[in-house]
């Protein structure tokens, strides 16, 4: 078995899915791939008036964000992380593809019912995956 990648968007789902993810990792003894998508880089520069300026960055915030989520996972494997602008499903596919990973671990939230229909993570990663994909029960 080689990298287990799981996605991480913020949600309880998410983060119930890398919980999982880190626990099979460790059991396992193989690294753990940690990817987060967005939608779009933005960068937002604000002024308050004074000689004070605020610079908003969108992929440092999701970088901000990722390491403080993988810094609450129980871990006892390597851990790398990415933050790629793309749509999620293709985000982890292509993470998968690129670095050989055995497994994708995605959470099962909106699988069932009309948003199945409308293309729900889980359901466009289990599609499009270059390797095996656990949906984890999160619900």
């Amino acid at each position: 078995m080689n990298e287990i990648i799981v996605g991480i968007d913020g949600s309880e789902t998410a983060e119930i899915a890398a919980q999982k993810a880190a626990a099979l990792a460790s059991e396992c003894g193989r690294p753990l791939h940690v990817v987060m998508a967005i939608k779009k880089h933005t960068s937002t520069q604000f002024s308050t008036g004074g000689s004070d300026t605020w610079q908003v960055d969108s992929l440092a915030e999701a970088e901000q964000s990722l390491a403080s989520i993988i810094s609450t996972l129980r871990l006892e494997a390597e851990v790398t992380s990415v933050v790629v602008v793309d749509d999620p499903a293709a985000a982890l596919c292509s993470e998968a593809e690129r670095t050989g990973a055995s497994i994708i671990v995605v959470g099962n939230r909106r699988v069932k019912g009309i948003s199945r229909v409308l293309g729900a993570v889980a359901t466009d990663v289990a599609r499009q995956a270059p390797c095996d994909v656990l949906i984890a029960y999160t619900t």
